[in-house]
């Protein structure tokens, strides 16, 4: 059996398990972006829809998101498969995070392939209403000559989310020659609720990748 094959097959068996130890809670929801942008580059060049479908049983989530380009751009096409547990404590929530992601369009090679998977490896923070400042950094570990970091500080504001993300040596994936920050800007979102089980959260956002001295004005809403 490959080696893709048995992680996912542990993947699903793990789940199994722990749904039935406990009440699982399915999550469904969509978002509607004008650009997918991540981590200072913008994918595809075009309106993105960005399904997300997760099981929650205790402090364990396992879920797949998918970004689709409107205008058909394989580049803007994406599959991920994600899984994190979160460590609640009084000063904050701390998460072992582990993302796969896939390009279904990719003409290299077919989905089951092990080229086509770039696993990455993270750990993150999420602080308090009294200390509002969030951290992850993240690493991939397969497919990636330059197993490349990417960190991230975010610090909430009122109705304002700060957020400065950078690499920290040279990696192809973030397009960087050295240690460099590519993703930095400011966001805010807004729920409009035309009834008590129907509502829109709309979101906005500045980011600019000083690296590559690129800017985007981002906004989408979520359903």
């Amino acid at each position: 059996m490959k080696p893709i094959y048995k992680a996912i097959l542990v993947i699903i068996i793990f789940a199994g398990m722990v749904i039935q130890e406990a009440e699982a809670q399915a999550e469904l929801g969509v978002d509607i972006m004008s650009r997918y942008v991540w981590r200072g580059t913008d994918f595809g060049n075009s309106p993105s829809i960005q399904p997300d479908i997760s099981y929650s049983v205790g402090n364990f989530t396992i879920g797949t998101w998918a970004a689709i380009a409107t205008n058909g751009n394989p580049d803007g096409s994406e599959i991920d498969w994600y899984a994190s547990y979160d460590i609640s404590t009084s000063a904050g929530t701390f998460s072992l995070m582990v993302t796969d992601y896939t390009f279904p369009e990719d003409p290299t090679g077919s989905y089951f392939s092990k080229s086509s998977h770039f696993i990455e490896t993270a750990l993150g923070y999420e602080g308090t209403e009294s200390f509002p400042v969030s951290f992850m950094t993240g690493v991939f570990v397969t497919n990636d000559d330059d197993y490349s970091i990417y960190s991230e500080l975010g610090f909430s504001a009122g109705p304002f989310d700060l957020f400065m993300g950078f690499t920290p040596a040279k990696s192809a994936l973030y397009g960087t020659s050295k240690a460099g920050v590519i993703h930095t800007g400011i966001g805010t979102s807004k729920e409009i609720r035309f009834s008590d089980s129907f509502s829109l959260s709309l979101t906005g956002q500045i980011a600019v990748n000083p690296y590559a001295k690129d800017t985007f004005f981002l906004m989408g809403f979520s359903l």
